[in-house]
């Protein structure tokens, strides 16, 4: 839907890959860094703080004017961070709750939840596109990463 959305606003067919690779260099160039980041301000902070920007891209991207290819290679850019501030973060998260003995188990139920959403997600996200435009679908999982982060912090203060 990204890539959709790009080419929606103008981008050139040459440079959707472009685009992505953009997302893909800077998750990894900052994948590590932003990781280790929740190591200092805790786990929980560092993964609420990745929904809130990719709720922000996507409510952005939701928003933008066609034409504007170098905001929209500044959003891509953007993405990356997201993903490079919660990918790595979860996963440790995942084995901060998890039992050692279980670790392997754990992060297999992890990646099947996360999976087994996504169809539903997309399924929704692709619905809005079609019947409502773009901007009602960015919006609505800009909506979802607000709603997802303070369910995550309502659940760590009862877990408390």
């Amino acid at each position: 839907f990204l890539l959709l959305r790009a080419r929606e606003l103008g981008l050139p067919e040459a440079q959707v890959p472009l685009a992505w690779a953009t997302i893909s260099a800077i998750a990894t160039i900052f994948g590590t860094p932003l990781s280790a980041l929740s190591d200092r301000f805790g786990r929980i902070r560092s993964i609420a703080a990745g929904w809130l920007a990719y709720g922000l891209f996507y409510l952005c991207l939701g928003f933008l004017a066609p034409g504007n290819s170098a905001i929209l290679f500044g959003l891509f850019a953007f993405y990356g961070l997201f993903l490079a501030a919660t990918e790595g973060v979860e996963k440790a998260l995942v084995a901060d709750l998890a039992p050692s003995t279980m670790l392997g188990t754990a992060y297999g139920w992890f990646n099947l939840a996360s999976g087994i959403m996504l169809l539903p997600a997309s399924i929704i996200f692709g619905w809005f596109y079609e019947n409502a435009g773009a901007t009602i679908a960015f919006e609505f999982s800009a909506c979802c990463a607000l709603v997802s982060t303070v369910l995550l912090f309502r659940v760590k203060l009862r877990a408390d």
